[in-house]
């Protein structure tokens, strides 16, 4: 196993091997590349993978603070609406959900700062090494980056419906499901907590 960090294309072509059918994938791979470079540009961003023989297997992605986070999200929110227009012109429906989601990010923006927070935001692994402990080391070293960044809690979300595998992955990790909730119509969410404390 090689410890380089994967390059932005090699993220993207995770992503789209990892979630093919889900909304950001859907966006494209230029929306996808320009989400991820938002991650690594921000001062507090984490992204870490894995590599095996052929490249990246896998990668983790978030960040510590995640409201400034999000306030930077909506200042390049031209620069990635561009970036959205190929999936947006395949289908136009497509539209509705991400002005959805630019709305939820603006009610994260306005949160109260949260410097002890970090959000893990992506963890994909490629369908061929699933199972292997990948996701497993992935959230491992993104907790412990968290930590080294000063964050004492680690929240993530993920589907409610049809993803009982996911969600009791987490749940094995430690992590605490603290509500589910209406992400958009008809999509839920479960929203997880991991206090990781300080030493």
């Amino acid at each position: 196993m090689r410890s380089r960090l994967a390059t932005l294309d090699e993220v993207v072509s995770v992503h789209l091997a990892a979630f093919p059918g889900f909304f950001m994938a859907q966006l494209g791979p230029w929306f996808l590349r320009e989400y991820y470079r938002c991650v690594v540009e921000y001062p507090q961003g984490v992204l870490l993978s894995e590599n095996g023989e052929k490249g990246c297997i896998g990668f983790v992605a978030g960040f510590v603070g995640p409201s400034s986070f999000y306030r930077m999200l909506r200042r390049h929110r031209v620069r990635l609406g561009l970036a959205a227009c190929a999936g947006i012109v395949r289908r136009p429906q497509r539209l509705i959900i991400l002005l959805a989601n630019y709305r939820r990010a603006g009610g994260y923006a306005q949160r109260t700062p949260d410097p002890g927070t970090a959000e893990l935001s992506s963890l994909a692994v490629v369908p061929g090494a699933a199972g292997a402990g990948v996701g497993s080391r992935l959230v491992g070293r993104f907790i412990a980056t968290a930590k080294e960044r000063g964050a004492v809690r680690v929240m993530l979300t993920t589907d409610t419906d049809n993803n009982d595998a996911i969600n009791r992955f987490y749940q094995r990790l430690g992590f605490t499901c603290l509500r589910t909730f209406e992400a958009r119509h008809g999509r839920f969410l479960n929203e997880y907590v991991l206090e990781i404390g300080k030493e």
